[in-house]
């Protein structure tokens, strides 16, 4: 379960409109990726490295978490009535919100929904923001949700590299591709 913890936190991600559309334009959004988490949850150390592909349409997101290897660890669907969680066993997990499944099924309290925004290269519009700082090249940083959250440059619109840190946890998202 700790894979999926990590995917989790990666999956905020990048668009399928055409290069230069405006952001707030494009109603879909997809991205492929690598992330690592490093550090510590409720005393347990954890080191894990996964692959994650977010697919976002409208408001419906899914995530597919997959092992260095390839193979599929677990499909985490969520949308405002709910979110679905079916792991490499086929065990379905269902709940309200996506935030409240992955604390269900991991006893973790993991920020789903702003990283949806995060991913795409902003902050959560319904959480308070601060520390807001952007700098010359567009890499941006600030606090919310209780994490501290940097983006690197937009490449070429969505930034290629994430880092999400929060008390002694550390969290590296990477997208490789916004197919």
């Amino acid at each position: 379960m700790r894979l999926f913890v990590a995917v989790l936190l990666a999956a905020w991600l990048a668009g399928c409109a055409a290069p230069g559309q405006p952001p707030a334009q494009r109603a879909d959004f997809a991205a492929d990726g690598r992330l690592a988490i490093r550090g510590e949850i409720d005393g347990n150390k954890v080191s894990e490295t996964a692959n994650f592909r977010w697919k976002r349409s409208g408001e419906r997101t899914e995530v597919e978490l997959g092992s260095p290897l390839g193979e599929t660890q677990a499909r985490l669907t969520f949308d405002a009535g709910g979110a679905e969680l079916i792991d490499s066993r086929g065990t379905v997990r269902q709940a309200g919100d996506a935030d409240a499944l992955l604390f269900d099924a991991t006893g973790y309290a993991i920020p789903v929904t702003p990283l949806r925004w995060w991913l795409e290269g902003k902050p959560a519009p319904d959480a308070p923001l601060s520390d807001d700082a952007t700098d010359a090249a567009g890499a941006r940083r600030f606090a919310q949700a209780g994490w501290q959250v940097s983006l690197g440059a937009p490449s070429p619109l969505y930034p290629k590299l994430i880092q999400l840190k929060r008390d002694a946890l550390d969290v590296r998202i990477a997208v490789t591709d916004w197919p």
